[in-house]
C-alpha cells in the first residue's frame, strides 16, 4: 500500500473517531432536541405519582461514589419505578423515629435517596402508594421530603422529613432487584458527585452534591401557541345556548353562565372561576382534594409534559378557610424554569375546583449549547456577589429571558431560589 493510501485511510479513520465522539458527547447532553418541539398535553395521568416525580434521586454506589439522577437521565425513570416498588412493600407499620447518623451509616454502601419536588404530609403518601395505615402515629402529618433505600444485609427503608429526622419503615429482605440496577448504573460510568462541606464564609445546611465534571446544557427558544377559542371554552361549558360571551376592549374573552366564569385572556392565558356556595362545607383531605385537581387538569387542557407539584396550600384552622392550593411548575430537559412562575394554579374546595389558572402551552426550539461554569465557581459568586451565607443546595436549571431559557445555576439558601449567571451576562 502506497504512502498517500496509508496517508488518506489514516485521515478516513481520524474523521470516523472524531464523527463518533462528537455524536457520543451530544447525545448525552440532557434534554437535547434537534428540532422544534412542543410540550404536549396528555390526556391521561396513568397514577398520582406522576406530578410528584422526584426532583432528583441520589444513587449511593458504595466506597464513597454518589451520582445523581435528574428526571433527564438515563435511569431516573427505572430508578424511580424500583423505589415505588420498594417503599410499597416497606411501609406497612407506624414509622418508628431512629437516631440516624445519615453520612456515617451509608456512606460506604448501595441505595439510594429519592427527594419529592415538595414535602408531602406522610398521610398524603400513605394514600398515594395505596398503603395500609398500619398502627395510629403522632408522624402521620409530618413533612416528608425524601425517602432513603439502604442495603445493609436486608434493604432498611426510611423516611426523611423536612427537619432531617429519620423513620424507619421497614425492611425488604429481598436484594436482587436493586442490587442489579446499582450495579448497571455503576457500569455506565456515570457521573461522580462530591458532598459539598462548610466553608468559612459558607454554611452548608444538610447534604449538598455536586458534580465533578464540568456541566454543558441546551439554550432553548420559546414562543407561546395559544389554543381556539373555542376548543378552550367547550371544556367547560355542554350547552352554549345559555352562555354569554362578553368581548373586553383589551382582547380579553369572557365566557359564563351566570355561576362559573371562564376568562381567556388576548394572549392565551386562561382563567376560571366557579365560587363555592354558602352551604355548610362538608371538607376534605388534602389527597381527595389533589386527585380532584389532577383529573380538572386533564380533563381542561389535559396534563403537560414536564409539570411537578411545585407547593400547596392546606385549610386553615378556621370553617372558613376550607379549601387546597396546588401550583405546578415546568421542567424543561428535566430541568426547573426557575423565573416563569406557576404554569398551573388550580384551588379545590368541597371536592370542586373554584379556581383554575393556565399558561400557554410552549414550543421549544434548541438554539445551541452552552458552557456553565462550575458549581464551586458559582458558590464562589453566590457568596462574593449575593452575600449567601447559608447553602440547602445547588443545581442547574433555566432562567426565561426575551423568549430564551437560559442555562443558569440556582443557588438555593433557606426557602430562596438565587439565580447565578456567568460574570459575562
Amino acid at each position: 500500500m502506497s504512502r498517500d493510501s496509508i496517508l488518506g485511510w489514516s485521515f478516513i479513520l481520524l474523521v470516523a473517531i472524531s464523527l463518533f465522539l462528537s455524536f457520543n458527547i451530544w447525545s448525552k447532553v440532557p434534554g437535547h432536541l434537534p428540532s422544534a418541539k412542543t410540550i404536549q398535553n396528555t390526556q391521561e395521568v396513568t397514577d398520582l405519582l406522576t406530578p410528584i416525580k422526584p426532583e432528583k434521586i441520589l444513587v449511593y454506589l458504595g466506597d464513597s461514589f454518589t451520582t445523581v439522577l435528574k428526571p433527564s437521565s438515563y435511569f431516573y425513570d427505572k430508578t424511580w419505578d424500583v423505589s415505588k416498588k420498594l417503599i410499597a412493600l416497606s411501609l406497612t407499620a407506624a414509622p418508628e423515629e431512629v437516631d440516624l447518623a445519615k453520612q456515617d451509616y451509608f456512606i460506604h454502601k448501595n441505595g439510594m435517596e429519592v427527594v419529592f419536588p415538595a414535602p408531602l404530609p406522610m398521610s398524603f403518601i400513605r394514600q398515594l402508594f395505596d398503603i395500609s395505615a398500619g398502627e395510629a402515629s403522632g408522624s402521620e402529618e409530618k413533612l416528608i421530603r425524601s425517602f432513603l433505600v439502604i442495603k445493609d444485609k436486608e434493604l432498611m427503608c426510611y423516611l426523611i422529613d423536612s427537619s432531617g429526622n429519620y423513620y424507619k419503615i421497614g425492611q425488604v429482605p429481598d436484594t436482587a432487584e436493586i442490587d442489579a440496577l446499582i450495579k448497571e448504573i455503576n457500569d455506565s460510568d456515570p457521573p461522580m458527585y462530591a458532598k459539598l462541606t462548610a466553608g468559612v464564609n459558607l454554611k452548608v445546611d444538610g447534604e449538598v452534591y455536586v458534580s465533578l465534571l464540568p456541566y454543558e446544557l441546551p439554550v432553548y427558544s420559546f414562543k407561546r401557541e395559544p389554543v381556539a377559542e373555542k376548543d378552550i371554552a367547550s371544556t367547560f361549558f355542554a350547552d352554549f345556548s345559555i352562555i354569554r360571551r362578553i368581548e373586553e376592549r383589551d382582547g380579553t374573552i369572557i365566557y359564563t353562565d351566570g355561576q362559573q366564569g371562564l376568562r381567556i385572556y388576548s394572549d392565551g392565558r386562561i382563567e376560571y372561576n366557579f365560587p363555592a356556595s354558602a352551604e355548610q362545607k362538608k371538607g376534605s383531605s388534602l389527597y381527595e382534594a389533589f386527585k380532584t385537581a389532577i383529573d380538572f387538569i386533564v380533563s381542561h387542557g389535559g396534563w403537560p409534559e414536564g409539570c411537578y407539584l411545585a407547593s400547596y396550600e392546606m385549610p386553615g384552622k378556621t370553617q372558613k378557610d376550607s379549601s387546597y392550593t396546588f401550583n405546578f411548575r415546568l421542567r424543561v430537559g428535566g430541568l426547573s424554569v426557575v423565573n416563569s412562575g406557576d404554569y398551573i394554579k388550580v384551588t379545590v374546595e368541597d371536592n370542586r375546583v373554584k379556581y383554575y389558572y393556565r399558561e400557554v402551552t410552549w414550543l421549544l426550539k434548541q438554539e445551541g449549547i452552552k458552557d456553565l461554569m462550575t458549581p464551586v465557581e458559582a458558590l464562589n459568586t453566590a457568596v462574593a456577589t449575593k452575600n449567601i451565607r447559608a447553602l440547602s443546595d445547588i443545581y442547574p436549571g433555566y432562567m426565561a429571558e426575551s423568549n430564551i431559557l437560559k442555562p443558569v445555576w440556582i443557588v438555593k439558601t433557606g426557602d430562596l431560589e438565587v439565580i447565578i449567571q456567568d460574570l459575562s451576562e
